[in-house]
């Protein structure tokens, strides 16, 4: 019996000690959370940065192509007006993107 009860204090223990650095753990994961939630739009805004650099080399290669030109300008002015917001405004980028490389692709054919 004497072995019973120091095997029942013993699981106790441990059983406290698993709460205890779980606890823990589950603190250090919501402080990490808490100071990487501005990660995300920061690496958004790059690779939104990336695009229009591609986007405005692709317009300045392709000539003139005044709808894809209108499309951006209007994107761009809605997203800094607040109209639209970041995951839109990456969309819009990456279909305007999308549209030039295929009028490049169409211009080099012909």
């Amino acid at each position: 019996m004497d072995s019973f009860y120091f095997f029942a204090i013993l699981g106790s223990v441990v059983v406290v000690l698993i709460i205890y650095f779980d606890t823990q753990q589950r603190r250090k994961v919501k402080k990490t959370l808490v100071q990487t939630n501005d990660v995300e739009p920061l690496l958004m805004m790059q690779s939104m940065s990336q695009k229009l650099e591609k986007l405005n080399k692709a317009i300045k290669q392709a000539g003139s192509v005044p709808k894809i030109e209108a499309q951006l300008q209007k994107s761009t002015a809605d997203y800094k007006s607040g109209k639209i917001n970041m995951d839109t405004y990456n969309r819009h980028l990456n279909q305007l993107l999308h549209m030039t490389e295929e009028h490049l692709r169409s211009s080099f054919v012909h």
